[in-house]
């Protein structure tokens, strides 16, 4: 277990400021184990070492003897307070796992990785430029688990095409919901809608058709013949842009590397031209291993026909 500073910075505060009651797990452990003798540092826990304790969580502690001595205090410390009290623990603890990069954390990684440093705010602007780009590409190579919504389409009676918005990039299936029951419904091809000879016949919607123009518009027939029913669908969406430096970008942590190996390949092309066949293999097999596992996991079986089968 690695030591997680936003935990012990406010354990230690408490300990600081003489907070005896209602301590966190980490406080605990941490007077608990000085009491039982359990750290291999002598002495007792001081308002001057809880307080140097935070400075090294914030990175502004140097290297040396008081840094050595808090890593052997507060280290064994989270791994006492996680064994005595597990529930307690991860209650409190809110960020071992909150390793995330926000949108100038992969420009400066990717300048890295290209032999170069961020020194102009130009440099930022192409990068975030490149990011952007390198979003969209990632909506044409397939489906993104995480930027699925299921969304609903109010119906009204005789009214058969509806706007689905801008951000929307594909309808994935739909279903007609009347009085609480859901009905699937198929979807057509741009042909078989066209060919429908009477596309105002009124009844329970069983098709759509996706017109994917850059405002997608959904087109159901036979049109409504109520305005009660709703149109439940789930869709795949375009991600947000990488509009401010300071945001986090809105992916699942199994991306993050596939995500800044994508970026460093798309300013190599641009900056560092020596390095564009190196970090594209990267960029490859990082976003295929992370593809591969952006998948549903639901059971398959295959049946076979044995319409033909015979025996003999």
């Amino acid at each position: 277990m690695r030591v997680n500073w936003d935990a012990v910075t406010t354990a230690m505060l408490e300990i600081a400021v003489g907070l005896t009651n209602n301590l966190s797990p980490v406080a605990n452990a941490v007077t608990s184990g000085f009491a039982n003798g359990d750290f291999n540092e002598s002495g007792s826990i001081t308002s001057a070492d809880a307080l140097d304790a935070t400075k090294f969580g914030a990175g502004v502690l140097p290297v040396g003897t008081a840094k050595t001595r808090i890593e052997n205090i507060f280290e064994p410390a989270l791994i006492r307070a996680y064994t005595i009290d597990t529930v307690t623990y991860s209650a409190y603890i809110l960020h071992l796992a909150n390793f995330e990069l926000d949108v100038s954390d992969y420009i400066e990684e990717a300048f890295e990785r290209c032999g170069l440093e961020v020194r102009t705010g130009y440099d930022l602007k192409t990068a975030r430029r490149s990011l952007n780009l390198m979003l969209a590409d990632w909506a044409n190579r397939g489906l993104n688990q995480w930027t699925i919504e299921q969304r609903t389409q109010p119906l009204s009676k005789g009214t058969g095409n509806y706007n689905l918005g801008t951000d929307l990039i594909d309808v994935l299936s739909a279903s007609l919901r009347r009085s609480n029951t859901d009905y699937s419904m198929n979807r057509i091809s741009r042909d078989e809608y066209l060919s429908i000879p009477s596309k105002a016949t009124e009844a329970r919607p069983t098709q759509f058709f996706v017109d994917r123009q850059i405002t997608p518009e959904i087109k159901l027939w036979p049109v409504p013949e109520n305005s009660t029913d709703v149109v439940v669908y789930d869709c795949l969406t375009r991600m947000n842009d990488a509009d401010n430096y300071n945001s986090n970008l809105q992916m699942p942590f199994r991306f993050y590397p596939c995500l800044a190996a994508g970026l460093a390949y798309y300013i190599a092309i641009k900056k560092a031209p020596d390095r564009i066949q190196v970090l594209k293999a990267i960029y490859d097999e990082e976003f295929e291993r992370a593809q591969a596992e952006d998948r549903d996991r639901a059971s398959f079986s295959v049946t076979p026909n044995l319409q033909y089968y015979r025996v003999g």
